[in-house]
């Protein structure tokens, strides 16, 4: 038999292919005559065994035993293997003859089994395409391929049904395994949080959080990237891995936010929903184009956004109220008050003021839309539950304590409180609840708005830098630390904005927190060198451990680029530009 294919078949199929090249009117339909005849009825399938030859254009296959076929895709070559595999299972549909219903399954469970190692084989490649596809390109396209040509061997059976006498496991519909496939790997990849460090030192929602927003964002690149181009494109494959991501990350996060939530966790969920997953995942230059066309939508049903923001803004109304039941307690103590600048003072006014700022700094890094709603929300609380409850709590002191050793002095506190609070905008009411006393008779001093704006705004900026420096948080990559420098700018700009309209002038503290964000910014050594500097210039009383808190931030400096670093201090010159220390007053143990 194989000299007969060698002397004689080959030779014709030879023949057959020029004459083909030489009359092109007539290559396709003696082809279609050819392979009709020679492949459906299967002539040498029986008689060789071994061999069978497929003329496919002007090229010659040899198809290959089943053996040889499991060979081939043992050692992962689909790519041969697949049209093997499907040009036998149509021999064997179309090469019937006076074979028993026992042979005939006996040959179809040998094709299947061949079929079940090349599902196997090419859909574990699928699952793993994120982690292959770089690498290994030529297998992820191969695997592609088999599915593509499955397809195409599915339409054919369609058309050309084969005899009732075989059990046929067409279609086999492998597009529609594929799309499993895919959203199950997204799901196991979206789930291993263990590939996030825990080393970011982050409570368990926010890293799980930063996980699966990574995790989107790096993978979405991939397929863009490296995967994209092995597909057809009514694969749609983009959108439909960006589908698969999307939904799973607003599955997780409105499970979550099923659940009855503390402060910081209705601040992370609102800023991934309204900021980090629209701005930092959606905008990015690369992802921007596809997942527009994937048209995602929100992390959230709007309905659940609004209620999230109500809660936000209802904790920090929360928050005030606290805030004044503290300062009532306070005036019940057999104690003098609070002297600032040589005049009595009360606390809430502080509080208040810082909250306010606080709350509009967290508010727009979430979305423009939440800052407007809470200064509706917070004006409406400030005009007309904090005047009111503040004069209803002050008129019972009045009341009940006027043998109180400090009556007076508390009173005092609590206009020069009412006035900062009216000259910072907060509260705008009449002073009605001060109508039975004679600023004159009490003889308070009004201390200077402008010098207490200043403190509070000092006390504002320290504050901030504590946080920075006790976080602990250690950033490996440029890109986080590009964030993160973003983030401390953005909050530095609001803070110094919220300062100046209530009052201060205290410029001199305006480039400490953009100094450091900047610090945190720049990978060049030498670069964060001359921002030390010029840190250390604005502000002498920096110590070496203060920069060494802000430099932990940046975990890809080597123990010797620290060092280094840190020695700028010892040569910076000491300047005198600003007019009271910051650092000086932030412990670091």
């Amino acid at each position: 038999c194989g000299r007969l294919v060698q002397e004689r078949l080959i030779p014709q199929l030879a023949a057959r292919s020029l004459f083909l090249r030489a009359c092109p009117q007539a290559r396709h339909r003696m082809k279609n005559q050819f392979s009709l005849r020679f492949f459906y009825r299967g002539i040498f399938v029986e008689k060789m065994g071994a061999l069978v030859v497929k003329q496919l254009g002007t090229n010659i296959v040899v198809l290959l035993t089943v053996e040889q076929i499991r060979e081939h895709l043992e050692s992962d070559q689909f790519f041969n293997a697949n049209q093997q595999l499907i040009a036998l299972e149509w021999a064997l549909y179309n090469n019937i003859g006076d074979k028993s219903e026992e042979e005939l399954s006996r040959e179809q469970s040998k094709v299947e089994s061949l079929y079940e190692l090349l599902k196997c084989k090419v859909f574990s490649i699928i699952k793993n395409s994120i982690i292959l596809a770089p690498a290994n390109p030529k297998l992820l396209r191969h695997a592609v391929y088999a599915i593509e040509e499955q397809e195409v061997a599915d339409e054919k059976y369609k058309s050309e049904k084969p005899s009732d006498k075989i059990v046929s496991y067409r279609p086999r519909k492998w597009k529609e395994v594929w799309m499993d496939t895919v959203k199950q790997s997204v799901a196991d990849r979206m789930k291993d949080i263990q590939r996030t460090s825990p080393a970011e030192n982050l409570p368990t929602t926010a890293l799980c959080f930063l996980h699966m927003g990574r995790t989107m964002k790096e993978d979405m690149i991939t397929v863009v990237e490296c995967i994209k181009q092995h597909y057809h494109a009514q694969f749609n494959v983009c959108s439909t891995y960006a589908e698969c991501y999307h939904s799973y990350f607003s599955s997780q996060l409105q499970l979550i936010a099923e659940f009855e939530l503390g402060d910081k966790d209705v601040y992370l969920l609102l800023t991934w929903v309204q900021n980090l997953y629209p701005n930092d995942i959606r905008k990015n230059s690369i992802l921007v184009k596809e997942l527009d066309e994937a048209k995602l939508g929100s992390l959230l049903p709007p309905k659940m956004i609004k209620q999230l923001e109500v809660k936000y803004l209802y904790n920090e109304a929360n928050w005030l109220a606290k805030s004044l039941e503290m300062e009532v307690q306070r005036w019940t103590e057999e104690r003098e008050p609070e002297k600032l600048d040589g005049h009595f003072h009360s606390e809430l006014a502080i509080d208040v003021i810082q909250v306010q700022s606080q709350s509009v700094a967290g508010n727009s890094f979430i979305s423009a839309t939440l800052t407007s709603s809470c200064k509706v929300t917070d004006h409406d609380f400030f005009f007309q539950s904090l005047p009111f409850s503040y004069q209803k709590a002050l008129e019972e002191f009045k009341e009940k304590n006027k043998q109180h050793s400090y009556f007076k002095a508390m009173i005092i506190a609590n206009i020069n409180n009412y006035t900062l609070c009216q000259t910072s905008g907060i509260i705008c009411s009449p002073r009605s609840g001060f109508h039975a006393y004679d600023p004159t008779e009490l003889t308070p001093i009004s201390p200077p708005q402008q010098g207490i704006m200043e403190k509070i705004h000092g006390h504002l900026v320290r504050e901030y830098i504590v946080r920075l420096m006790k976080k602990k948080v250690s950033l490996k990559t440029p890109e986080l630390q590009q964030n993160l420098s973003n983030l401390i700018s953005a909050h530095a700009s609001h803070l110094q904005s919220f300062c100046k309209e209530k009052g201060s002038k205290a410029t001199w503290l305006d480039s400490a927190l953009p100094n450091l964000a900047e610090i945190i910014r720049l990978q060049d050594s030498n670069s964060i060198k001359i921002e030390v500097a010029t840190l250390a210039n604005t502000y002498p009383d920096i110590s070496k451990k203060h920069l060494a808190a802000i430099l932990y931030i940046k975990g890809n400096l080597s123990s010797s680029e620290v060092r280094s670093i840190l020695n700028i201090l010892d040569v910076s010159t000491k300047s005198t530009t600003s007019c009271e220390s910051l650092f000086s007053a932030i412990k670091i143990s």
